[in-house]
Order: structure tokens, then C-alpha cells, then sequence
């Protein structure tokens, strides 16, 4: 699974049709108290490369793209599949991404 997407860079560069994957996912339930007692809570990080082509490559590149880096989500319910769940996610980030587009 992976997105393409528009994204800017450190830098302030745009990358049109850099190619996203999701790397590390973690799900776990917040048992503390307060306003998330109960809940569940999925965080994600994001890679990204130039392209589908250089993430191929034996040793890719990746861009360096803080605003995509790294999200958190919380739930009232367990993810049913949280590699899904996150890509569903992070395709709703428009203040970060634009262009958005799945990838076999």
C-alpha cells in the first residue's frame, strides 16, 4: 500500500507526485483518566520519496517532510485493520497533502 501525493519539503519545496508509505504503526489502548479514557489510540509515521521509481531503488532517498511525518489518532473503538485505518487518515490531511491518489 502507498499514496502519491503533493507535499512540501524542509525548505519549503513542493514535491508533485512524491511517493508515501506508511513505516511504523503502533495501536494501543489509553487507559488513563480523563476526556480519552477508554479509547484507542493509533500513531503512524510517514516515508517519502521523490517518486515510486526511486523508492524502488536498493538504497532510496527520502524526502525530508516534517509536516507528514508523524500522526496521531484517537478512537472510541479498536481499529478492525490499522494499516487501512491509517492510510484512510492520512489521505484526509489536506492541510498537508494535496493531489492525492492510491498506488497498488
Amino acid at each position: 500500500m502507498a499514496i502519491s501525493a503533493t507535499i512540501v519539503t524542509m525548505g519549503n519545496l513542493t514535491a508533485t507526485g512524491a511517493y508515501l508509505r506508511i513505516s511504523d504503526l503502533t495501536v494501543k489502548k489509553i487507559i488513563e483518566s480523563g476526556d480519552d479514557q477508554n479509547k484507542w489510540l493509533m500513531t503512524y509515521g510517514v516515508d517519502c520519496y521523490v517518486n515510486a521509481a526511486e523508492r524502488a531503488k536498493d538504497t532510496p532517498a527520502k524526502l525530508v517532510a516534517p509536516s507528514v511525518d508523524r500522526f496521531k489518532v484517537i478512537a472510541d473503538s479498536e481499529f478492525a485493520d490499522p494499516m487501512a485505518a491509517a492510510y484512510a487518515n492520512l489521505k484526509t490531511r489536506s492541510g498537508q497533502l494535496s493531489n492525492i491518489s492510491d498506488l497498488v
